[in-house]
């Protein structure tokens, strides 16, 4: 059992750096005063062991749809993981810098606060969880 977690965790580090191109292209800011909290870079700036716990709660957390029906951004993202068990204290930036490696999709990337592709329920499931 304890290789079996260990295998895991080790698959989604790989999973994880692969998918760390995504955050490397130049996102518009609607200030420079707020860059320095809000780029998505700052999700290489977590530790490995926090980058794999906030990916893992996106990924079994919250559901992807096809349209952008919720209206929750990325700030309240945030404030949602950092009530759970797990969770901690994150930027705006490192969330959505999470939320793009989990393969979410952006609504309008000129705003500070991202909205994405999230299924409503699974919000309102996070909520209940946290």
């Amino acid at each position: 059992m304890k290789n079996n977690y260990i295998d895991k965790r080790k698959s989604l580090i790989n999973w994880i750096k692969d998918r760390q191109y995504l955050l490397e292209r130049d996102f518009p800011v609607v200030s420079h005063k707020f860059e320095e909290t809000n780029t998505p870079k700052l999700f290489n700036e977590l530790s490995v062991d926090e980058q794999v716990v906030l990916v893992n709660w996106v990924l079994t957390t919250l559901k992807p749809i096809k349209t952008f029906s919720s209206q929750r951004s990325s700030y309240e993202i945030k404030h949602i993981f950092e009530r759970t068990p797990l969770g901690f204290y994150v930027l705006n930036g490192a969330m959505k810098g999470a939320m793009l490696i989990a393969g979410y999709q952006i609504r309008n990337e000129k705003e500070i606060n991202w909205t994405f592709n999230i299924s409503e329920r699974s919000i309102s499931r996070a909520y209940q969880l946290g």
